[in-house]
């Protein structure tokens, strides 16, 4: 199925699907980061000329995603919101997540999230740095030089690569030795450019392509 890939990391099962999330098939878990949820809002509010219905489109492909998995957890690795709260954006997230009563959700702040209440959209706030299993999830992620036991999975850099033969920049999850930095949900961001060196995976309109050569590439049968 070319929107779906089945990786091992840190000895565990893992699925990356195009629409830019990771499930955890063990835990019946799906793995997001930087949802940004009203960022258009916010920069249309600054006199930024931005198109509308970007938080539409991008709770669409996750009411898609809980749908395709099943999953009984969603957890959002920091950047929930990207602003101020905004009350359309949260009717929208609790009718969201009132159409899938059987999945709780979590989320690890991050440095965008300063005005989120997760109560408020019922959201289970969960700390900077939880360890389960082989992993280790977080917003940020590691620092230069930073140690920690288990693989990290974390956001934040909106990691970025480019396609042979394709125009423009492709969100990717980036496949590091000792973490996995995932893109970013939002189909509204920038993003970090990765190598040719690098071991990356991108989420290509549906697709998944790239450079496999790194450390961390390592298919189910």
């Amino acid at each position: 199925m070319p929107g779906v890939r089945e990786l091992l990391v840190a000895g565990e099962r893992l699925q990356l699907f195009a629409e830019r999330a990771l499930y955890w098939p063990a835990r019946r878990r799906l793995l997001l980061a930087d949802l940004h949820l009203g960022k258009g809002d916010v920069l249309r509010a600054a006199g930024i000329a931005v198109p509308s219905g970007g938080t539409g489109h991008d709770l669409a492909r996750l009411d898609g995603l809980l749908h395709a998995t099943g999953a009984r957890e969603l957890w959002v690795l920091g950047d929930f919101l990207h602003g101020p709260r905004q009350a359309r954006v949260e009717a929208r997230w609790r009718q969201l997540m009132a159409a899938h009563p059987g999945c709780a959700a979590s989320v690890v702040a991050g440095n965008h999230d300063r005005a989120l209440v997760p109560d408020a959209v019922g959201l289970m706030h969960l700390p900077e740095d939880v360890h389960d299993a082989p992993f280790r999830f977080r917003h940020h992620p590691l620092a230069a030089g930073e140690r920690v036991e288990g693989h990290v999975v974390c956001g934040h850099l909106h990691p970025v690569a480019r396609l042979p033969g394709l125009p423009g920049r492709h969100p990717a999850l980036a496949l590091e030795p000792g973490q996995t930095i995932l893109p970013a949900f939002s189909a509204f961001t920038g993003g970090r450019l990765l190598g040719h060196e690098e071991a990356w995976i991108a989420c290509a309109g549906g697709v998944l392509a790239g450079n496999l050569d790194g450390p961390w590439r390592a298919p189910v049968p």
